[in-house]
């Protein structure tokens, strides 16, 4: 069966108890690990239990088929339940999979890792059958509701608060890999300590070196019509391992304001109030800069901007289509577009 997205977080909690089979499966390889371990988690307390545990990589079950199925239907000598981790699995290891299924496998409980695996390969096919015994769960970026879910968790499981500025700040902020992210949260709950509450000014001195402000810088950069600036904060962000879709997401998330904040100036507001009417609020630090931006753009060539930001999410999400390619060049796109918005805005003044 096929884990609704709704259903993923009460799933990994509490699979049910029919379920004897998980693939865990999606490019976000740190969500991957966290989903498959708490999921392992839920059979056998100890991971590194040598009796009740075992842990074979993808290769090793597609070179010897007969070892997964032996470890699928072997008895715990120890009591209690048995836990088979499948690791790096691929479509190479879907006939050693079937294998081990067949028959009574007891109470042991297999939990398969896997990358981005293709719909038509022969494990999600398998996974994702309507099947009540055997289920798939995939792990995409996280989205904004996601992310403040798992900061709230995380700070909360250190016995730490955070203030609502600066929770958003945070979101806002994080990287693409779950993993990543929840070391960034409990560097945090360590910096703070059990007991004390978050403030924005340790946030931002927390992060303040991570990839996400470097992708601020770089949206900030063709908001202004610096086309010079897009190749090298584009560089810096790709060499830090963020994804080309999750830079130009986070555009069209600013671009979007820019043009909420554009129409509200058409309705009498100056540029200062206008931004300070958006929700969330925007960051103190950018506000101004914001404000700035404004002066430049109208909403024909912010919709423009949209548009070509849109088209380059699609492109980039394309199989085999050169993703870090299309996003530099919808960026550069997006600053020639404010350098002629500034022209006319000139011209009209």
């Amino acid at each position: 069966m096929k884990v609704a997205a709704n259903g993923v977080e009460r799933f990994v909690k509490d699979p049910p108890p029919g379920v004897r089979a998980v693939l865990v499966y999606g490019p976000d390889t740190g969500k991957v690990l966290e989903f498959a371990k708490r999921i392992a988690r839920t059979a056998v307390e100890n991971l590194d239990d040598p009796f009740n545990v075992c842990e074979l990589d993808g290769d090793d079950a597609s070179s010897d088929p007969a070892r997964l199925s032996d470890e699928m239907h072997a008895r715990s000598l120890m009591g209690g339940r048995r836990l088979v981790r499948l690791r790096n699995a691929t479509d190479k290891t879907s006939d050693a999979v079937v294998n081990a299924l067949d028959g009574d496998t007891g109470d042991t409980l297999l939990v398969i890792e896997g990358g981005d695996l293709k719909p038509s390969g022969g494990l999600r096919k398998l996974f994702e059958a309507k099947r009540e015994d055997i289920a798939a769960l995939a792990c995409y970026a996280d989205t904004g509701r996601d992310l403040a879910t798992m900061v709230r968790e995380t700070l909360s499981a250190g016995g730490v608060k955070i203030e609502p500025d600066a929770e958003r700040f945070l979101v806002e902020h994080l990287g693409s890999d779950r993993m990543a992210s929840r070391m960034e949260v409990e560097k945090l709950t360590l910096l703070a300590g059990e007991g004390q509450t978050i403030d924005l000014d340790l946030v931002v001195s927390a992060i303040g070196d991570s990839a996400a402000l470097d992708i601020d810088a770089l949206i900030a950069a063709a908001a202004e019509g610096r086309p010079d600036a897009i190749l090298s904060g584009l560089d810096r962000a790709f060499r830090q391992g963020e994804a080309s879709v999750r830079i130009i997401r986070m555009a069209i998330t600013y671009f979007q304001r820019l043009h909420l904040a554009r129409a509200r100036m058409a309705d009498g507001r100056n540029p200062a109030d206008a931004v300070k009417s958006l929700r969330p609020p925007v960051f103190f630090r950018t506000a101004d800069a914001m404000a700035r931006q404004l002066q430049r753009w109208d909403l024909r060539s912010l919709a423009s901007a949209l548009a070509r930001l849109g088209e380059a999410e699609i492109r980039c999400k394309t199989t085999g289509y050169p993703d870090e390619a299309e996003c530099g060049q919808a960026m550069i796109d997006v600053a020639r577009l404010a350098v002629m918005a500034g022209r006319r805005a000139g011209a009209r003044h």
